[in-house]
């Protein structure tokens, strides 16, 4: 596997997106860069996220999961493909010995930043509870 991340690619992705994070645009530049490779990601499988801090409209500071929402293919993705979720309810969730799956979607659906992005996947908990900024997640043709 050869590594295609080119610092300077990404430093443009960033700056030709102003309107956005920038760890979000290197997050989805690095999403592409996954999807794009057929021996890494099924067509449109996976999840890739980001963890960030930014403000609400209020102007406090949240920690933020941006991840991957269903239905969107990472070889294409923007920034309308992500789901932004408040990160510590999501995290006060792995106390709960069990959680069923109506009430995982609800939890989620209620920790979304914006009700108009998509959809996360309930394996955005995975994501959420790992406790590294950037976290990618595959369907490997290899490994399924």
């Amino acid at each position: 596997m050869r590594n295609l991340y080119d610092r300077e690619e990404a430093a443009r992705f960033v700056r030709d997106n102003p309107d956005i994070p920038a760890e979000l645009a290197e997050r989805i530049y690095t999403s592409r860069l996954i999807g794009g490779d057929g021996d890494l990601v099924l067509h449109g499988g996976g999840n890739t996220s980001v963890k960030l801090t930014e403000a609400d409209l209020l102007g406090e500071r949240r920690a933020v999961l941006y991840v991957k929402g269903s239905g969107h293919d990472l070889a294409g993705i923007g920034a309308d493909g992500f789901a932004g979720l408040l990160l510590e309810p999501l995290r006060r969730l792995r106390a709960l010995g069990s959680l069923a799956d109506a009430d995982m979607e609800d939890q989620l659906a209620l920790s979304r930043t914006d009700p108009r992005s998509p959809a996360p996947s309930v394996e955005a908990l995975v994501h959420a509870f790992l406790p590294h900024k950037f976290v990618d997640h595959t369907h490997a043709d290899g490994i399924l």
